[in-house]
């Protein structure tokens, strides 16, 4: 930290970076997303950043003051030491997201790790020594002309980068636009070093370090969008599905002539059912229970018709004032009716229920079809909602959870629970 007439700047600049990082650490915490991939260890770096930023406050607010000299001293070595595990947490954080597996990436880790523990002790010697730079009498930081310090200050911190570049550049496997933008977390840090080895006055270490968790959590915010259109869209294709409208309308053609009441019904919730799902299609919040319900009830009468005694359903609803997102229990529903009841010869029972408790609504869908592994289970393909896709809108639009069970041929039961919000409702 270079000696400057007006210290103040900087605190203000930290502090500015310290709060950033704080909201972003909140709303990781809060949404309790992050990522598949380096979510401990960014949220290590969060925490350290943090942490340095103090460090680098305190510091300047002991600048010029003989009296607090020793304050200045330690806060320097800790702002210096926590600088260097910054720069291996932004290492393990690239590697855990660009290198998973790679011996090659543990490899490189190893070795700065070592580097990274021998900065901290070289740093944290110099509080009692004094070899590297020192408090004068006048409170003033001043740097030593030492060799050693100007390798781990400075060389250090821009081979680690340097590493994080080129590391980033090459990954293997790994999309371009990922990979320009894990560079552009790296040359952020790099600046700020650069600027504050070239120049005597504004301080933009530690500020750059702040910037780049903000580019990060950028990255992750646009990625988990990204993950959220994808699932849109996989839920609005899941809708448009060939075979059961086709045999859907083939089941109304049938009956037109022996029963036409029966088929004007059943082409009656056949429309019900498009139209929930088109209006599921431009829908981006909750919707009530009951709405959800009756998308189910249209399904399963539909199924019923096709299947008659080889399908039984029962109702079991004891509330219903609650919200929930589009299309979450008739997904359910679906997968419980192809994949478990028609699966079996005899057919089987698939039971609806809703109740809820002090703290929770919860939506049960309980089959005795074929049943299967569940560790086996994708959620994916066959044209249908995955279960992965339902639990990830269930949390994303009202926190709540999915739970399921399934014993081969025992049968399937999925469990939603969504929690109550102030007042008692969904």
């Amino acid at each position: 930290m270079p000696t400057v007439s007006a210290p103040h700047v900087n605190i203000a600049l930290d502090m500015v970076g310290f709060f950033v990082v704080l909201i972003i650490f909140a709303a990781c915490v809060g949404e309790k997303v992050k990522q598949k991939r380096g979510s401990k260890y960014f949220l290590i770096l969060l925490i350290v950043v943090m942490l340095a930023l103090i460090a680098d406050i305190v510091g300047w607010i002991g600048e010029g003051h003989p009296r607090l000299s020793t304050v200045t001293l330690i806060s320097n070595t800790v702002a210096a030491c926590l600088g260097e595990i910054v720069i291996i947490s932004f290492m393990e954080y690239l590697c855990e997201n660009l290198y998973e597996n790679s011996k090659a990436a543990v490899f490189v880790l190893r070795i700065f790790r070592v580097l990274c523990l021998f900065s901290i002790l070289y740093l944290v010697g110099n509080a009692f020594g004094e070899y590297a730079y020192r408090v004068d009498d006048l409170g003033h930081y001043v740097p030593v002309e030492d060799l050693i310090m100007v390798v781990l200050y400075f060389l250090f911190p821009l081979l680690s980068f340097l590493a994080l570049i080129l590391m980033a550049l090459f990954a293997n496997h790994t999309p371009v636009v990922s990979r320009i933008s894990f560079v552009s977390y790296t040359v952020l840090p790099v600046v700020g070093i650069i600027w504050d080895q070239v120049t005597h006055g504004i301080s933009l270490t530690y500020v750059t370090l702040a910037l780049s968790a903000l580019a990060i959590y950028t990255g992750i915010f646009i990625r988990r969008q990204d993950e959220y259109d994808r699932q849109e869209k996989a839920l609005m294709i899941s809708q448009i599905n060939p075979h059961f409208t086709y045999n859907t309308l083939t089941a109304i053609a049938s009956m037109c002539d022996s029963s036409p009441r029966q088929a004007k019904s059943l082409t009656i919730d056949f429309a019900r059912y498009l139209r929930h799902n088109l209006d599921t299609l431009t829908c981006s919040d909750t919707i009530p229970f009951e709405k959800e319900l009756e998308h189910v009830e249209c399904y399963l009468r539909i199924e019923k018709a096709r299947f008659r005694e080889r399908l039984n359903v029962v109702y079991s609803i004891q509330c219903t004032d609650f919200r929930i997102p589009p299309l979450t229990v008739q997904p359910l529903v679906e997968n419980a009716v192809k994949h478990g009841i028609t699966k079996k010869a005899a057919g089987g029972t698939v039971r609806i229920s809703a109740f809820s408790d002090e703290k929770h609504y919860v939506v049960e869908i309980i089959d005795d079809g074929v049943g299967f592994h569940t560790e086996t289970a994708s959620g994916k393909g066959d044209g249908h909602v995955g279960l992965s896709n339902v639990e990830s809108r269930v949390k994303r639009m009202c926190r709540g959870t999915l739970d399921m069970k399934s014993t081969p041929g025992v049968g399937t039961r999925v469990t939603l629970t969504i929690p109550r919000r102030k007042g008692g409702k969904a």
